[in-house]
């Protein structure tokens, strides 16, 4: 087990407009952690870049979330500076991408959006009722169109809006990135390190269907906004293999832990590097790391449950068996609004088939990504999502 430390340039491509709609657009300010580097931020990143490209030119306002920044490629960069130098106006579409406590009703907002999504069955204290004072509230799947209702937000508020990404930037066919380690195939996991992500289900089937001899390495790109140091990471990880596996950590198969801050133009070169990715999580708002590696061609394996199975198919994806349990208390105790909620429990054993047939038969798996790709790019594009975001605002003017 290893720690790593490579870098590698890779330059996106300029961000152009996919083409401009002419429509009565009321103007739009959009909150959101704009700087942060988690799964909210990039989502609402995209979603103005997407506005941008359809021609509605949205007044970012950025909400300080954390003290982590991510470095964005040039073009978005520029774009995203433009955008927050945008004045607020009167009378505007005020929308809220962030967590729902911190939605913030304006009463002088023509009408003010709530953009969220939760993880688990149900919803946090305080979630519907913050939820309710808002005039809407996009949600990125039917999975939390569901969950968001049986809580108790009015379901004529709820409407699904999907997340998006940039093609142009995740090219297939860029240099990959070079990581010490890395081996004849590669499964690689990005994620936040806490226990929904299903490391430890991860690490149990790795450890137990590949040994030293196998040609293969399991590569983490993680990060903890539970404040957990990169050596704490290692430690758990080590005292999990040989407590709970009760196996020798430094006799099993590779195990690499990627310590490096990657930007966003980085990030395709890592997902090229790899050969599978797998995340097992127990539950997922969207799931951004996966549709990330479907983008670049990768076959995916994620949990046939949550937010994921918006995008994710039998079709597209390797998708896991779960049962749906109530989170154990080891979960509600790092992250207490779970409790009382249930989430997924990933099939152990029918991770380790996946992942076997994955690294057996790597034709399959080219063809599992090319078809997740094209399938992304035909319901997801910027031109997609931005016509459907565009016709959701149009349809607030009259609020």
């Amino acid at each position: 087990m290893t720690a790593n430390a490579a870098m590698h340039a890779h330059i996106s491509p300029p961000l152009l407009p996919v083409h401009s709609i002419d429509r009565a657009v009321a103007p739009v300010a959009w909150h959101a952690p704009l700087r942060d580097p988690s799964g909210y931020a990039e989502e609402a990143r995209h979603f103005l870049f997407a506005l941008s490209a359809t021609g509605i030119q949205a007044a970012a306002r950025a909400i300080r979330w954390s003290d982590r920044e991510t470095t964005l490629p040039p073009a978005r960069e520029r774009l995203l500076l433009r955008l927050q130098a945008l004045p607020t106006q009167p009378n505007s579409i005020h929308v809220w991408h962030i967590l729902a406590p911190y939605f913030n009703a304006l009463p002088d907002a023509r009408a003010n959006i709530g953009r969220t999504m939760f993880e688990t069955d149900r919803l946090p204290d305080g979630w519907a009722a913050a939820c309710n004072r808002m005039d809407a509230i996009w949600v990125p799947s039917e999975f939390n169109r569901e969950s968001f209702a049986r809580a108790g937000v009015c379901a004529q508020k709820l409407r699904v809006v999907p997340g998006t990404i940039d093609f142009a930037a995740y090219d297939p066919g860029c240099e990959p990135l070079q990581i010490d380690g890395a081996r004849g195939f590669n499964f690689l996991s990005v994620f936040d390190w806490t226990l929904r992500k299903g490391w430890d289900v991860l690490i149990r089937a790795f450890v137990e269907e590949f040994g030293p001899d196998d040609d293969a390495a399991l590569i983490f790109k993680v990060h903890s906004s539970l404040g957990y140091s990169a050596q704490q990471i290692l430690e758990s990880v080590s005292a999990f293999i040989s407590n709970t596996l009760g196996r020798d950590p430094d006799s099993v198969g590779d195990i690499v832990f990627l310590d490096a801050n990657l930007s966003d133009s980085q990030m395709p070169a890592l997902y090229r590097a790899a050969d599978c990715f797998v995340l097992p999580s127990r539950g997922e708002g969207w799931g951004r790391p996966y549709m990330e590696a479907m983008t670049m061609c990768l076959p995916v394996i994620g949990t046939a449950w949550s937010g994921n199975t918006a995008f994710m198919t039998r079709h597209n994806s390797l998708l896991l068996d779960c049962d749906v349990v109530d989170v154990p208390e080891a979960g509600w105790m790092e992250t207490p609004t779970y409790r009382g909620h249930r989430w997924a429990e990933p099939c152990v054993c029918h991770l380790r088939k996946l992942m076997r047939v994955a690294f057996e038969d790597r034709s399959a798996g080219r063809e599992t990504g090319e078809r997740a790709r094209a399938d992304l790019e035909r319901r997801f594009s910027y031109c997609a999502v931005g016509e459907l975001i565009a016709q959701e605002l149009a349809g607030m003017c009259g609020k």
